[in-house]
């Protein structure tokens, strides 16, 4: 059957053990060296067993006279006769270890009764072997009577303590006596040091901190005033976002119309240079570039005319010009680019023509077509798509108003047809429909 113990034991470790080292090692460091200022030394008067007396403070006397010394302890010199000295060395040891070697040692050397026996050592400076350390007895009746003796030096004194003067050391002290008020006022003192020290600890924490303190609170003040900030211009913050995006949308248009041809103008500018006996059967328009089929006296020479217009570029013939039997024209095709400066779409305010026009619209009536010279010339029948044959280079530009309009054109491959559904009058430049007749 297991026993039951009361020993703390985990892993086996003894913690009794184990918190009596701690509690050791902490209980002496106010002997450190870093600390050892804290504790004071306290002034003690030392009554001498003949006349005289001594003013000791911690372990050094620093006064001696036959008069009168004040203090706030008082100690009696126990005269030789009624003291037992022994010597003793002891391996390097706790504090505590110490003790109770020193206490053992003690009982069993003394030759009084265990009721009667009084002891005090001294630890001398730890040898590298161990600790030298000096043994006192006494009787604690010969201590009652001797302080008995010396009351009337001792008037007002309430416990004194006890010492044992010693020929090269500092006196011992024999426990049981006043060296506990002493002590206790050591320690009281010791720790206030303490208390004050921590408090200059934490008074200096506090300063070093408070710059870093008001930081803080200042990046929060401005993270609140920013939150703020933000929930009451978020309706401007909205509206300017619309704009923006406005801006870009326009912006965006600005770019794609910037590169768009504007065919009208393309249109009319052919129906300007194109000589009489030149008739357009396809007119084709992708990006910058053009495409014309038709038919014509000189292919070579329009080529050349149109290679001469300024706006018109890279003038060529994908394929060269052919001359059916009989026939008194060439079959071309003709490829050119486009200026964007001379033939893009140029954004303009509206004028009052323009003004007038919707205004004519918006009342149901339509604009009148401008009246082309009577010497335009007609496409030949049978055209695959919209014929345009310009009569003179003195014929009007065509408007956006103007119910007259080029015929079919092919855009990106598709076609389109400009214009609305009046047809241009004999007297304009001949613009003929698929399949009408001359």
């Amino acid at each position: 059957m297991p026993s039951i113990t009361s020993d703390a034991r985990f892993l086996g470790i003894d913690l009794h053990a184990l918190w009596r080292e701690i509690r050791q090692t902490w209980s002496g460091m106010h002997d450190w060296p870093l600390l050892s200022w804290l504790t004071p030394a306290v002034p003690v008067v030392l009554l001498h067993p003949v006349e005289g007396q001594s003013l000791w403070r911690g372990e050094s006397s620093f006064a001696q006279s036959s008069g009168f010394l004040t203090a706030r302890f008082t100690a009696v010199a126990l005269p030789e006769e009624y003291v037992l000295r022994r010597e003793m060395i002891l391996p390097a040891m706790a504090a505590a270890d110490v003790a109770s070697a020193v206490a053992l040692e003690a009982r069993a050397n003394s030759p009084f009764a265990p009721q009667d026996l009084v002891y005090g050592y001294r630890v001398q400076t730890p040898s590298q072997g161990g600790h030298r350390v000096e043994l006192a007895l006494a009787s604690r009746r010969q201590i009652g009577l001797y302080l008995e003796s010396q009351s009337s030096r001792l008037e007002g004194v309430a416990e004194p303590e006890v010492w044992v003067r010693n020929l090269s050391s500092p006196p011992t002290v024999l426990e049981g006596y006043g060296e506990g008020l002493r002590k206790a006022y050591i320690k009281r003192q010791r720790n206030a040091g303490y208390s004050l020290l921590a408090l200059a600890m934490v008074l200096l924490s506090v300063i070093a901190i408070t710059p870093t303190l008001q930081l803080r609170m200042r990046a929060l003040e401005a993270a609140a005033a920013y939150q703020d900030a933000v929930r009451r211009t978020a309706p401007l913050v909205k509206e300017r976002e619309g704009l923006m995006q406005s801006i870009e949308t326009i912006g965006a248009l600005s770019e794609v119309l910037s590169g768009r041809i504007e065919p009208l103008k393309v249109l009319d500018r052919l129906t300007q240079v194109l000589p009489d006996d030149t008739a357009v059967q396809s007119f084709k328009l992708q990006g910058l570039k053009v495409t014309l089929v038709g038919v014509t006296a000189n292919a070579s020479a329009l080529m050349q005319l149109l290679g001469d217009q300024p706006g018109l570029r890279d003038v060529k013939a994908p394929s060269a010009a052919t001359r059916l039997g009989g026939a008194t024209k060439e079959n071309f095709v003709i490829e050119f680019m486009l200026d964007p400066q001379q033939f893009g779409v140029v954004d303009r305010p509206l004028s009052g023509a323009t003004s007038a026009d919707s205004l004519a619209k918006s009342n149901g009536s339509v604009a009148p077509s401008p009246v082309m010279p009577s010497s335009a010339a007609v496409a030949p029948a049978g055209a695959a798509s919209a014929a345009v044959a310009p009569a003179s280079k003195a014929a009007a530009p065509m408007t956006s108003g103007a119910g007259t309009r080029a015929g079919g054109a092919t855009f990106g491959g598709g076609r389109a047809s400009f214009g609305g559904g009046r047809v241009a009058p004999a007297s304009s430049p001949a613009v003929a429909a698929s399949g009408s007749a001359p």
